[in-house]
């Protein structure tokens, strides 16, 4: 839980220019996070925010985890009832839920990837495949840069 905190802390916007740096801060964040598990990882440059590509394991097939680091806006911030980046579990009458910005669009999803591998590797010693991950930092504004993106690194990414 404290790497999913750690990422969820970052207030990395897409939509508002003010919080450009937390996204190039979640991008650098990922990257760190990827390459202690083994990963060779690096927040690459585009027109807009860095895409994040990290590579791991060798033979066997090939797959590509997609998903993004940056998160909707928080306004109106009257309605939360705290601090959005400050993540928390809650007891609901469903169970309990992590309240935060982002948790479920997109950080949390994208860290059971990441959490997936390490555990993996944790058990077999080596993931059982070659995986790339693609991480993008504007996807809550429109992707301007990923289809750009795709069509420079094909190689790279198939």
């Amino acid at each position: 839980m404290d790497r999913l905190f750690g990422l969820l802390r970052i207030p990395s916007i897409s939509t508002d220019p003010a919080f450009g740096g937390d996204c190039a801060r979640a991008a650098d964040w990922l990257v760190a996070d990827l390459r202690d598990l083994g990963f060779e990882a690096a927040a690459r440059p585009t027109a807009g925010h860095p895409m994040v590509v990290a590579h791991g394991g060798e033979g066997g097939p090939h797959l590509l985890f997609y998903g993004h680091y940056d998160v909707q806006p928080v306004d109106p911030l009257n309605l939360w009832h705290r601090d959005p980046f400050d993540p928390v579990i809650e007891d609901t009458a469903k169970g309990k839920v992590i309240r935060a910005r982002g948790a479920s669009d997109d950080k949390g999803q994208l860290m059971t990837f990441i959490e997936a591998c390490r555990a993996w590797k944790a058990v077999h010693g080596t993931l059982p495949c070659r995986l790339t991950m693609l991480l993008e930092g504007e996807e809550e504004s429109g992707s301007p840069s990923l289809v750009p993106f795709l069509k420079g690194n094909a190689g790279e990414l198939s």
